[in-house]
């Protein structure tokens, strides 16, 4: 009893398993549906991207070198400004009358001077007198100009011409030295600051294009030019800090702004491209499905090629090996292939393939 009922439990697995491997081997010999686009080839230029800070040409912090009360606010927050245009105001105390007095005596000085001269070239008076004539007009001059220099310093100037932030103090607010009133931005032209790895530092020149975009403009790219390159390597980083100057009339960017930067150098030259989504990336090395017509040049099947990549934009790749002109690669359905599977092509839907992508807003 015990080996008549184990003789169908066999045959029925043998079955199973028969049948199991048909439906495996009609499996992978079915196609395998997938889309596909011929590589490409596009003149690129060499270019190195960074990211970066924009920073005025000047900015600084306006604030008095000494105390005083506010006695006049002559600005508004936000204005634009000439070099030289008066902000603001201490109040004066004795400085005017101590002013007006050694102007007083400077001129009395000068009287004495001219008429003790005269006497002296008819030998009315002594050399020592026109001397300390002399001696005591100079040092009241410059008692005189050392007033003219306090009253001075109680009167807040723009040191050169640009925009002004928010205003920070009010009329009758006692100020110590330093005191910030307001803020002031040089804007046209604007700098961007950015580090660039070493081993790419010998591509950069002064004259080097850049172009620069800014979250705040998003599809808008500002030009530039790159104006100095610090002669040394950060020892943290192994980084080169880069400086490019851009034009900025309608002030459409902003000191302290994050910035994405683009460095053009050398001439453009042939690059072979293919959508990002087609390569298979791995530690072993990087990948690709291409579509191979068969021997009689009829049924297309899938054969895996290494590829070596290079630099990316946008949704293209560059391949700097392993790949030619006018090949088909596999763009999407890689998942499912393996050497030699049978494809079938559908490019119904072609994937994004544009080395600027624009994605729309959400």
């Amino acid at each position: 009893m015990i080996q008549t009922s184990r003789f169908p439990s066999v045959a029925f697995a043998m079955l199973v398993a028969v049948m199991h491997g048909c439906y495996v081997a009609q499996a992978q010999d079915a196609p395998q549906t997938v889309s596909s686009s011929a590589v490409g080839i596009v003149h690129w230029q060499p270019q190195i991207e960074a990211v970066g800070n924009l920073r005025a040409r000047w900015g600084t912090d306006l604030s008095f070198q000494t105390a005083g009360i506010v006695s006049e606010i002559m600005f508004h927050s936000g204005e634009d400004v000439q070099k030289g245009t008066v902000l603001a105001r201490l109040q004066l105390n004795d400085e005017p009358g101590l002013l007006d007095q050694y102007r007083a005596q400077a001129a009395l000085d000068e009287i004495n001077f001219n008429r003790d001269t005269k006497q002296f070239q008819v030998s009315a008076v002594s050399k020592a007198i026109v001397d300390r004539d002399r001696l005591t007009m100079e040092a009241d001059r410059a008692h005189m100009r050392s007033e003219e220099g306090i009253i001075a310093t109680k009167e807040l100037r723009a040191p050169f011409a640009g925009r002004l932030g928010v205003r920070r103090i009010d009329p009758g607010q006692y100020l110590v030295p330093g005191t910030a009133v307001v803020t002031l931005q040089s804007l046209d032209p604007i700098y961007v600051d950015f580090y660039v790895p070493q081993n790419l530092s010998p591509h950069i020149a002064n004259g080097n294009t850049v172009s620069v975009q800014v979250d705040a403009w998003p599809g808008r790219a500002f030009a530039g030019v790159v104006t100095a390159i610090t002669p040394q390597v950060d020892t943290q980083s192994r980084t080169v800090l880069v400086r490019a100057q851009l034009a900025n009339p309608d002030h459409a960017l902003v000191p302290g702004a994050f910035a994405r930067v683009t460095i053009s150098y050398e001439a453009a030259k042939a690059t072979v491209v293919v959508p990002r989504v087609a390569v298979q990336y791995a530690t072993s090395g990087n990948s690709i499905w291409l579509a191979v017509r068969d021997a009689k040049g009829n049924a297309l099947h899938a054969h895996k090629q290494g590829i070596g990549t290079g630099q990316s934009r946008g949704d293209l790749v560059e391949v700097v090996s392993g790949l030619k002109g006018g090949e088909k690669i596999v763009t999407s359905g890689q998942m499912k292939l393996y050497e030699g599977a049978p494809i079938h092509e559908n490019n119904a839907i072609e994937p994004d393939s544009s080395a600027t992508p624009a994605p729309p807003e959400e």
